[in-house]
């Protein structure tokens, strides 16, 4: 079974609406996600300045965490 994994460190920046939040960074193999609403949300392609998600009224501002990668269109996390 694959379940989600904190990232150690890992920060994100989530604009809901007009609502900033700052949540923690978790990962299921190597795709990324945030919390939110009790649950998880997939970071992911880059539109203009920030990262779009599963859901189209979630965004992420900003991300980082140890052994993420976002040097492609979607990012992924790649431990060291």
């Amino acid at each position: 079974m694959d379940l989600f994994h904190l990232i150690d460190d890992g920060v994100a920046i989530v604009r809901v609406g007009n609502i900033y939040k700052q949540t923690k960074l978790y990962r299921r193999k190597d795709r990324l996600f945030v919390t939110h609403a009790g649950g998880y949300v997939r970071i992911c392609a880059k539109f203009g300045d920030t990262w779009g998600t599963a859901l189209p009224n979630v965004k992420v501002i900003d991300f980082e965490g140890e052994g993420v990668c976002n040097a492609t269109n979607e990012p992924r996390w790649e431990p060291a």
